[in-house]
């Protein structure tokens, strides 16, 4: 009995796992963050952001503009870290810039203090999943992005 329900739970967690991982942009519910996801899979444009930022960022990303006209400075300085492979070192944001260094220098995410943030760094590099996530929209990112 104990073996049924421990396979009966383990294919409820498969099928739910599934069913996540189906989702795409669509599932994002801010407006802007499904317009980037959808650019950055080739289903859609920069154009429909209408964050500054965001759609500087997107650009920038698409070999499309470059990040000097992001206005926030740490993301500027993640953007163009991520461009040119280059330090995060001028990034000010704590979680921000060990989310960089672990997407670029390939160091750990445990020094991201965001449990979200984390999860999904840790996602990005194959060393999670995005289930761990609890933001809804930062978890269909993550479910779109390892499509």
């Amino acid at each position: 009995m104990i073996k049924k329900m421990g396979y009966l739970l383990m294919l409820l967690f498969v099928c739910l796992s599934g069913v996540a991982q189906a989702a795409s942009c669509i599932s994002i519910n801010d407006k802007d963050q499904r317009a980037y996801c959808n650019a950055k899979q080739g289903n859609g444009s920069c154009i429909a952001i209408n964050n500054a930022d965001l759609k500087a960022q997107c650009y920038a990303e698409k070999g499309q503009g470059s990040c000097i006209s992001i206005n926030d400075r740490d993301q500027r300085a993640y953007c163009n870290a991520r461009k040119n492979n280059s330090s995060c070192i001028a990034i000010n944001d704590s979680d921000l810039r060990a989310q960089c260094n672990a997407e670029l220098k390939q160091s750990s995410c445990i020094t991201i203090k965001d449990k979200d943030q984390r999860a999904y760094c840790n996602a990005k590099k194959g060393q999670g999943s995005c289930i761990a996530i609890n933001n809804a929209d930062l978890k269909a990112r993550c479910y779109a992005e390892k499509k």
